[in-house]
């Protein structure tokens, strides 16, 4: 049997959280490491492999604002999980509760009274000065004084295993989440080791959490409306916004989804304004009310500030409350501890000065190599400083800095963070690694999450654990004395419910987005369709004049993706082909362009993790690999790689489609996607065919076959008419069949029922709409197709165009209007990219 900890070599002069100074087990790891042994490295590496492929399907990211693009990376988790004793555990517990004891003391003090200034226990400066302190919070008298609900701290181990605080979280606390989902990937890629070990769940503090939400609502009503209000996708945390959304299953909005009238905040639905009770924020402080706070934000609801005072709504953490984890703070909250709760601290805070009192200033000028030098006040985006690293001009440099302005500086000592196995390579090696722990307030008590989010180093020379440098992360296992207590957020009886169906819930916003993602899905469809159909007649073995549809296809295909304006036609795109293949990769690979494959599917994505507390797993994962399916094919490639790749994107763009029927409830979600999923099939196909059968080429036959297989209709065509295919009835089966899910009938017709039920919708003024809808059902259908397929002297069928292009502006204003009625009022998604099926 494989022995994974016989090559292992604790890290010097750092605490080993496995090992004990004999090079032993500490005997709390024994169980875990036996199964370890027990699986053996390969079955390890395979397990894990699958699960990173989980982690990448499910999306779980974090986004780092300074990265290249700005954008999201996947979630780093180790497969092994830092072991933390009962015994160990019971102590840690202590200190988190007498921390957030201590910590709501002092907001009550600084927010109300302010004996603390006032006696001179604080310095002045570091609050009134500070602009975490929010003067225009101060009426704000939370429920039971109690401004923090939860709170995060982040704990790293001494040399000599003891637990210190180093930062403490409390305006938006961060993290939960993501543990959360670290012990689900791990409990399933682990499961007998998982229950072997015995270990704490982590429900019940969820549960916590949402009863004690649903406690604070001002309005004693049974189900009280809580929103997770978050500050948008590029929210380095977004991903634990949405999770979060749907786990405790609270609609996730944003600052514009909102609006205060009389003191009262209400969500801005379809159905019309509903009050909401209690606001869980993810945003900051200053980024929460434009009128109040910071003017220049976007993010927040005008008045909200005014609407907590009143008590109309209650927000958690109480605004303001970001005071608390202002870092120079961290030296005084020792004696903060004896003076507001008598006690002595159980949580030792990390040995910290703050360089605005004199001899504090000089005794880290003077031993400037043992500490780590950071900002005094919150909202720096500037990186501790390790002075032992820096040259001496910086050195110098640096010493100016603090001399000049102490005040903003504080120095922490730099001590050396324990040290955790990580699995690298298919072996054990130390990290080092910090903990961040959770704690809720409840009505009478506290509750504890028994485990947390568990941070190492990337490698085993630094101590940098932070996520936006690069850091990784671990579940924190906590084993259970006795039996595992089996929580869940399940209702215990369905009988006690009340029954709903409705959507009351649904946002403007959302709506939006789901609106523009069912037409770039659709757009992306039929673009690849065209493309597909394009590329299988380059790679057959014909001869260059084999193919005489091949440059109208082509010469179509720029005026689906708007690109024809910018290049002249190919006529003979196989002898061409260097230019064919360069328009070609501008259709489908080139980022600079706005209407192409590339951005449809991109514009997708984006949307899609706008909406993904809305979405199913599936629908996430087929969104995901999308993405991936266009990524690993590059313009280098063949053209028959190429083709396979585009065959390999129509499975999931029709698996989304279907998914979208199949596993979303028909309500007003729903029918916002597929409106306009309906309207860009719509377009798109009465624009093919006004391309390609208006000015006819001389070799029309195969052209007619082109179309059908674009529309995904060849073998319905030749089931009915087992001829060569004919314009007249290849126009009846993809204009006006009503029973021919790609024809433009069937997509009007859903639009009509779609219409038919927003109708239901509590707007003001005449449906015009709805008007349309059914007039445009009837002019499609009814139309008499034979009269405007003839020719005109010059060849063409200019009556035809005219018919195709009056479609084409009757669903455009059919989209314009359901935009003005429904969708107005937000920031439209459209403006991702530049309209090419028409419309708002």
């Amino acid at each position: 049997m494989d022995n994974l900890i016989s090559n292992y070599h604790p890290l010097t002069e750092t605490y080993s959280e496995m090992a004990d100074p004999e090079g032993g087990l500490r005997p709390h790891w024994s169980p875990m490491i036996n199964r370890l042994n027990a699986y053996g490295a390969e079955n390890i590496s395979k397990r894990w492999n699958r699960a990173r492929r989980v982690i990448q399907q499910n999306g779980v990211t974090y986004n780092v604002a300074e990265s290249e693009n700005g954008i999201s990376r996947p979630w780093e988790l180790d497969p092994v999980p830092l072991m933390i004793s009962p015994d160990e555990w019971e102590v840690i517990s202590a200190g988190l509760v007498q921390r957030m004891q201590l910590l709501n003391r002092v907001l009550a003090d600084l927010y109300g009274e302010q004996k603390l200034l006032k006696n001179g226990t604080l310095p002045s400066e570091l609050i009134l000065a500070n602009r975490a302190f929010l003067r225009s919070c101060c009426p704000i008298k939370p429920p039971q004084n109690q401004f923090l609900t939860m709170l995060a701290v982040d704990l790293a181990r001494a040399p000599n295993g003891e637990w210190r605080v180093v930062k403490d979280l409390t305006q938006a606390p961060s993290g939960a989440g993501y543990a959360l989902e670290n012990r689900i990937i791990i409990s399933r890629t682990f499961p007998t080791m998982y229950r072997e070990c015995r270990i704490e769940r982590l429900a019940g503090f969820f549960s916590t959490l949402r009863n004690r939400l649903a406690e604070l609502s001002p309005r004693k009503v049974e189900n009280p409306r809580i929103v997770i209000l978050t500050p948008g996708m590029m929210s380095e945390s977004y991903f634990e916004h949405a999770y979060l959304s749907r786990y405790l299953g609270f609609p996730l909005v944003q600052g514009n989804d909102l609006t205060v009238r009389e003191n009262q905040v209400f969500l801005k639905t379809l159905g019309g304004l509903r009050q909401v009770d209690v606001i869980l924020r993810r945003q900051n402080d200053s980024d929460c009310d434009p009128l109040e706070l910071n003017q220049a934000s976007g993010l927040g609801i005008p008045g909200l500030v005014q609407a907590a005072v009143s008590g109309e709504v209650v927000i958690t953490n109480a605004l303001g409350s970001g005071l608390a984890e202002t870092p120079a703070l961290l030296p005084f909250y020792p004696m903060l501890c004896r003076h507001l709760l008598n006690e002595e601290p159980r949580l030792w805070t990390v040995p910290t000065w703050w360089c605005g009192q004199n001899l504090e200033m000089n005794q880290v000028i003077d031993n400037l190599d043992d500490f780590v030098i950071k900002r005094s006040f919150s909202g720096s985006h500037e990186h501790p400083i390790f002075p032992r690293h820096l040259l001496p001009e910086a050195r110098e440099k640096l010493i100016g800095r603090i001399k000049d302005d102490p005040k903003r500086f504080i120095a922490q000592e730099n001590t050396s963070l324990s040290a955790a196995p990580c699995w690298r390579d298919g072996h054990l090696t130390p990290r080092h690694s910090m903990l961040r722990a959770f704690i809720v307030a409840t009505r009478t008590g506290w509750k504890v999450m028994p485990g947390g989010l568990t941070r190492i180093s990337s490698k085993s020379d630094s101590t940098v654990v932070s996520m936006e440098r690069g850091g990784g992360s671990k579940d924190t296992w906590i084993p259970a004395r006795g039996q595992v207590e089996k929580i869940t957020l399940l209702p215990k009886s369905g009988n006690e419910m009340e029954l709903s169906r409705g959507e009351d819930n649904l946002s403007s916003r959302v709506a939006d987005n789901l609106f523009w993602l069912g037409r770039y899905i659709q757009r992306a469809e039929l673009q690849t369709r065209t493309l597909r159909t394009v590329l299988r007649r380059m790679t057959e073995e014909t001869l260059p004049d084999g193919t005489p549809e091949l440059p109208e296809l082509i010469r179509t295909l720029g005026v689906l993706t708007d690109l024809s304006r910018k290049n002249t036609p190919i006529k003979n795109p196989i002898v061409e082909m260097d230019r064919t293949r360069a328009f070609l990769d501008s259709v489908i690979f080139a980022r600079n362009q706005p209407n192409n494959l590339y951005a449809a599917l991109n514009n997708a994505g984006k949307i899609g993790a706008m909406v993904r507390d809305r979405m199913s797993m599936d629908a996430w994962r087929i969104l995901d690999r999308l993405a991936r399916e266009l990524q690993a094919a590059t313009g280098e490639d063949e053209l028959t790689d190429i083709a396979d790749m585009l065959d390999n994107l129509l499975v999931p763009l029709s698996a989304f489609s279907g998914m979208g029927f199949e596993s979303m409830t028909h309500g007003y979600a729903w029918r916002f996607m597929d409106m306009g999923f309906r309207l860009e099939r719509a377009v798109m196909s009465a624009m093919l065919l006004k391309e390609l059968l208006t000015s006819p080429d001389p070799y029309e036959a195969p052209m007619l076959d082109a179309i059908l297989e674009i529309g995904s209709s060849s073998i319905t065509y030749r089931t009915r008419y087992q001829s060569n295919a004919a314009v007249l009835p290849l126009l009846d089966l993809l204009v006006s069949d009503p029973s021919n899910p790609r024809s433009i009938a069937f997509q009007l017709e859903l639009l009509n029922e779609h219409i038919r039920e927003l109708s239901n919708l509590p707007r003001l003024g005449q449906l015009t709409e709805q008007i349309q809808s059914e007039e445009l059902v009837r002019f499609v259908e009814d139309f008499d197709l034979s009269m405007i397929t003839a020719f005109d002297a010059e060849g063409n069928r200019p009556r035809l165009a005219e018919y195709l292009e009056r479609i084409i502006d009757k669903v455009q204003e059919l989209s314009i209007l359901i935009n003005e009625r429904y969708l107005s009022h937000v920031q439209s998604t459209s403006k991702l990219s530049t309209l090419v099926g028409g419309g708002s």
